[in-house]
């Protein structure tokens, strides 16, 4: 089996009217004005051989009604950031329920779905998402929780979140990472 295929580039346009349905937020009113707009391509999950880039034009109105400025916003592609919310929740998931480091998930992102990012956002995703992300989950079915809510990976990278998902917890007063001669790893802490 030949594996050696070429990378295809879909681009996908997303029609303005999915999302803005010409009244505005504040009023109902329809006397709305466009007042600026620009364009933002966002990554999306692709596959080995599919990578999926996604136009949106973003438009900023103002109310003739209410002079109220507004901006629409996609529900699958939120504003800030250059992924979608598919891209997000797959990261989510993975580090807080499989397990995975950031370094981890921003290498599949670019091997398995063509979606570059750098290991830098995805552990600023974590830290800023992680939270809300577990709870929504926990809401839906309490029984939901995360395999492991403070992540130590050998990689080299740390992040710890259980703060923000549990509360606050009580500090060890002492951890200790050893590496054993048969290349498992120790770790110990004093309370």
């Amino acid at each position: 089996m030949d594996f050696s295929i070429e990378t295809i580039r879909t681009e996908k346009e997303v029609d303005f009217s999915e999302i803005f349905n010409g009244y505005c937020p504040f009023c109902e009113s329809k006397e709305v004005k466009k007042r600026s707009s620009h364009n933002r391509n966002v990554q999306e999950l692709g596959t080995p051989f599919e990578k999926v880039v996604v136009f949106l034009t973003i438009r900023t109105y103002e109310c003739q009604a209410c002079k109220k400025q507004f901006t629409p916003e996609h529900l699958l592609y939120p504003p800030k950031y250059e992924v979608s919310k598919a891209v997000l929740k797959y990261a989510l998931t993975r580090y807080n329920y499989n397990n995975s480091s950031g370094n981890e998930i921003a290498r599949d992102l670019a091997l398995l779905h063509n979606v570059a990012v750098s290991e830098q956002a995805v552990y600023k995703w974590l830290r800023e998402l992680s939270p809300d992300f577990v709870k929504e989950r926990l809401k839906k079915n309490n029984n939901d929780l995360p395999q492991n809510i403070q992540a130590i990976s050998v990689d080299g990278s740390i992040t710890n979140i259980a703060k923000d998902i549990i509360g606050k917890k009580k500090d060890v007063e002492s951890l200790s990472v050893t590496k054993l001669d048969d290349g498992r790893y120790l770790l110990m802490w004093w309370e």
